[in-house]
């Protein structure tokens, strides 16, 4: 399995999510059922030279978007994970001739 170690270079927004089953019924009551944590999820972006960006780029197309998992060590941890990209798009935003930036959101395999 291949290791994504390219860094993001600015912030990261990270997701925690919860799986709870909501049944209402007709007269107003509802019922709940916990059926546990969903998989985590990072957006991260990545600013830098063309080369820089292009290395993001190989990495997305060479899993083909979501199909393929990889390990990755999310931001402020030292451990790493098996995640897989969440979309099957990604778009790079050209700044002149030099600089490029991307985004893309990494979800945890549980």
């Amino acid at each position: 399995m291949a290791t994504f170690t390219t860094k993001p270079l600015y912030s990261y927004q990270r997701g925690i999510n919860h799986n709870v089953l909501i049944t209402e019924f007709e007269s107003g009551k509802e019922q709940r059922k916990y059926l546990g944590v969903r998989a985590r999820t990072w957006t991260v972006g990545f600013r830098g030279t063309l080369a820089k960006i292009a290395e993001v780029e190989s990495f997305y197309n060479d899993r083909k978007g979501s199909f393929e998992a990889f390990t990755w060590v999310p931001p402020g941890t030292s451990t790493a994970i098996s995640v897989r990209f969440e979309e099957n798009s990604l778009s790079v935003n050209h700044s002149g001739s030099l600089y490029a930036e991307c985004e893309v959101t990494i979800r945890e395999i549980i």
